[in-house]
C-alpha cells in the first residue's frame, strides 16, 4: 500500500472518530428502568414496541429525578410532560433491553439506558425547572472592586450601616462587577440579596470593615442578612498596551471569588473572570472590561452552583451534644445508616467531650431527614436546630 493511500486511510479513520471522542466527553447518567406494554390482537411486536417507549420515558424520568426535587416533579407533572416526557428519544443516548417477557395481555422489559443529561439540563434550565432543585438559594455577593482612578478597593460592607471605614473620601453606590453578576444570578432563578434597595440594616464589626475578608467574616455578615450562599472576591481593573499616537486605550480586568454556603461554610464554587475592553475614557474602559470579567465568572460560578446543589446527593453535617458513650454514637450512626431513608454514608469527623460531628452523604433534605431522626424511639434525642445544610442534635 502506497504512503499516500496509508495516510488518506488515517485521515478518515480520525475524521470517523473525532466525533465520537467529543460525544464521550457530554455528561451522561445510565439507569435501568422497567417497561409494560398492553398485547392487542396477539401483536406482540407492537407491545414490546409500547414495552420498550414505557421504559425509555421512565429512565429518562429517574434522569429528572436526579436534577429536580420530587416536590417540583409532582407540582410540574403536566409541564414536563408536555416539554420533556414527550421527547424522550432526544434524550436516550442509547439503551439495551436487559429482559423481557409476557404474561397474559401484557409485554414487560427491562431496559438499561443512556441518557443525555446535557440536552436534559438545558430544557429543564428553558422551562424554569432546573433551579427548583436547589430550593432558590439566597445569594449575597460581597465583591471589593477599584476601577482605574479610584485609590482603594470600593466595597459594601465598609460603610453599610456605619461604622468606621477602611477608606476615606471614595464615593460608593454598587460596584460593577455586583451588579453584573447579580442579573445572572436573578436570570437563573436564584434569590439576590439587595442591599441597595434593602431597609434593614445590622451591625458589622469594624474587624470585618476589610476589603480582605476571610470566609467566616463573610458568613458572619451573610448569616445575619439570611443568605444561604455568600460569593466573595475581588476585582481589579487596570490599564492595558497603548499604541503610540492612539487616543484609545485598551483596558484589562481580573475577578476571582469564591462561593461559600453559609451554615456550613462548604466552598461550593470557585473562578475567575477575566475581561478587555478599548476605549477614550479610562473610566469607562475599566468600567466595560470589569462588566466583562464579571459575566465570564457569572456564568462558570452559576453552572458549579447548580451541580452542587442540583446534585442527588448532598452533605449534611450533623453535629451531636450530650453524648453520655461512644457505644451510643456507634448505635446511633448504624441508625442513620441502616433505617433512615435517603442516607448512603456516614462519615465520623469529631468526637470529643461528649459532642460529635458527622458528615452525612443523603439524597434527601436536612429538614426531611431531621424529621426521621425526630421519629427514632431507641435512643432520647431532641432535634434543636435545622438549616439548609445542618442539624443540630442533643442527647
Amino acid at each position: 500500500m502506497g504512503a499516500h493511500v496509508r495516510f488518506l486511510l488515517t485521515f478518515l479513520y480520525l475524521l470517523f472518530l473525532i466525533p465520537h471522542v467529543y460525544a464521550q466527553d457530554e455528561s451522561v447518567h445510565t439507569v435501568e428502568a422497567k417497561g409494560v406494554g398492553i398485547v392487542v390482537d396477539n401483536n406482540t411486536a407492537l407491545a414490546r414496541d409500547d414495552a420498550i417507549r414505557d421504559a425509555l420515558r421512565k429512565a429518562v424520568e429517574q434522569a429528572v429525578g436526579t436534577l429536580v426535587s420530587s416536590e417540583t416533579m409532582v407540582e410540574n407533572f403536566q409541564v414536563l410532560s408536555d416539554n420533556i416526557y414527550t421527547k424522550t428519544r432526544g434524550y436516550i443516548k442509547n439503551y439495551k433491553v436487559l429482559s423481557e417477557s409476557k404474561a397474559d395481555n401484557l409485554y414487560q422489559v427491562v431496559v438499561r439506558a443512556t441518557v443525555a443529561m446535557g440536552s436534559l439540563k438545558d430544557d429543564l434550565d428553558a422551562i424554569g425547572l432546573l433551579h427548583k432543585k436547589v430550593e432558590k438559594p439566597r445569594v449575597l455577593f460581597m465583591i471589593a472592586e477599584q476601577n482605574i482612578g479610584q485609590k482603594y478597593y470600593i466595597f459594601w460592607w465598609s460603610w453599610w450601616g456605619g461604622g468606621k471605614s477602611e477608606f476615606v473620601g471614595e464615593s460608593y453606590d454598587l460596584s460593577v462587577t455586583e451588579t453584573t453578576l447579580k442579573d445572572i444570578f436573578l436570570e437563573k432563578g436564584f434569590n439576590v440579596v439587595d442591599i441597595i434597595g434593602s431597609q434593614e440594616r445590622i451591625e458589622i464589626s469594624n474587624a470585618f470593615r476589610v476589603a480582605d475578608l476571610t470566609d467566616d467574616g463573610a458568613r458572619s455578615i451573610a448569616r445575619k442578612l439570611n443568605a444561604d450562599i455568600v460569593i466573595r472576591g475581588k476585582a481589579f481593573a487596570k490599564e492595558g498596551p497603548r499604541t503610540p499616537g492612539s487616543s484609545v486605550g485598551s483596558y484589562l480586568a481580573d475577578v476571582t471569588a469564591h462561593a461559600i454556603r453559609v451554615d456550613d461554610g462548604r466552598v461550593l464554587a470557585s473562578g475567575r473572570g477575566h475581561g478587555v475592553a478599548r476605549h477614550v475614557s479610562e473610566v469607562t474602559g475599566g468600567t466595560k472590561a470589569l462588566e466583562r470579567a464579571a459575566k465570564d465568572l457569572g456564568e462558570k460560578m452559576v453552572e458549579k452552583i447548580l451541580a452542587k446543589w442540583s446534585s442527588g446527593t448532598d452533605i449534611i453535617k450533623i453535629t451531636i451534644r450530650g453524648i453520655t458513650s461512644y457505644k451510643t454514637l456507634s448505635r446511633f450512626k448504624n441508625i442513620l445508616k441502616t433505617r433512615i431513608r435517603g442516607v448512603e454514608e456516614v462519615y465520623q469527623r469529631k468526637f470529643e467531650g461528649g459532642e460529635a460531628v458527622l458528615d452525612v452523604e443523603a439524597s434527601v433534605t436536612a429538614q426531611r431527614l431531621a424529621d426521621d431522626i425526630a421519629r427514632i424511639e431507641e435512643i432520647p434525642l431532641d432535634v434543636t436546630g435545622t438549616t439548609v445544610n445542618t442539624i443540630d442534635i442533643r442527647f
